[in-house]
């Protein structure tokens, strides 16, 4: 049997935490990313450090067919997956009016459609050979809703709904699908998502390391777990987040969204 990963995202942040964690664990590994001139660098020093077999791939997934070539070019090469991580995404901070339509379509393509899509294509597999897993980058974001990054909440709100309503549909099978729901995170996001001066991203009190939400998410899925959230502290906030109105929910992360100056402006 194969116990080759296939990581999409995964030459930063949780993604290449991730690698790391599953090439520990003695998997082999498929490293993808946009990032051509980093992709193989990744995955040499994976298959250096863990004597694993690791294999770089550079594919945009916001691409039309991307996905699509991308299945079709690990069977040409005739590699097996047996665990898919939909690790890939991004956000985009700001008022969702001002914010220009190229970057929401670009979240919406990454977050939902090529997730989607992915899933589509080895979810079939699995099942007809009869075992396989699916590990999906979801958030405590998608529980409730974020005013500034309205769109990545909802994206996440999407993920692990999607999550959750696959697996009920094959839990008689010996495939399974987990979503992975961390927090905030110290990585390159809110850099890339033009929140770096924000609150959240100044609190460094709030952040899980990404090895730690990598670690958590790896046992979560080997266990098959449906949903996980990475973190006590997050696990309490999700809860609590959870019984308060929905505007009150929306108040309290426009808050973290906010700059500390923001009321200044």
């Amino acid at each position: 049997m194969s116990n080759t990963a296939l990581i999409t995202g995964a030459t930063s942040g949780i993604g290449q935490a991730l690698a790391e964690e599953f090439a520990r664990n003695g998997h082999d590994v498929i490293v993808v990313s946009r990032d051509e001139n980093h992709v193989d660098e990744v995955a040499s020093t994976l298959a250096r450090k863990h004597g694993v077999t690791a294999l770089g791939l550079a594919y945009d997934l916001t691409e039309a067919g991307a996905a699509e070539a991308l299945q079709q070019e690990l069977e040409k090469r005739n590699i097996e997956i047996e665990i898919l991580v939909n690790n890939a995404g991004r956000g985009q901070r700001g008022d969702f009016q001002d914010i220009p339509w190229e970057d929401h379509l670009e979240v919406i393509r990454l977050n939902i459609e090529a997730l989607t899509k992915l899933t589509h294509l080895y979810l079939a597999i699995f099942l007809e050979r009869g075992h396989g897993r699916v590990l999906n980058l979801g958030s405590i974001a998608g529980f409730q809703p974020g005013p500034l990054l309205s769109v990545y909440h909802a994206t996440k709100a999407y993920v692990v709904s999607l999550s959750e309503g696959i697996a009920e549909e094959i839990k008689d099978s010996e495939v399974t699908i987990t979503c992975l729901c961390p927090g905030p995170t110290d990585t390159e996001f809110f850099d890339r998502a033009d929140a770096s001066e924000s609150r959240v991203s100044q609190n460094a009190s709030m952040q899980q390391s990404a090895a730690e939400v990598a670690k958590n998410g790896y046992h979560a899925m080997m266990k098959g777990e449906t949903v996980h959230i990475s973190g006590g502290m997050n696990k309490a906030l999700t809860f609590l987040r959870r019984i308060l109105p929905e505007s009150t929910q929306a108040k309290f992360n426009e808050m973290l969204y906010e700059t500390k100056d923001t009321k200044n402006e």
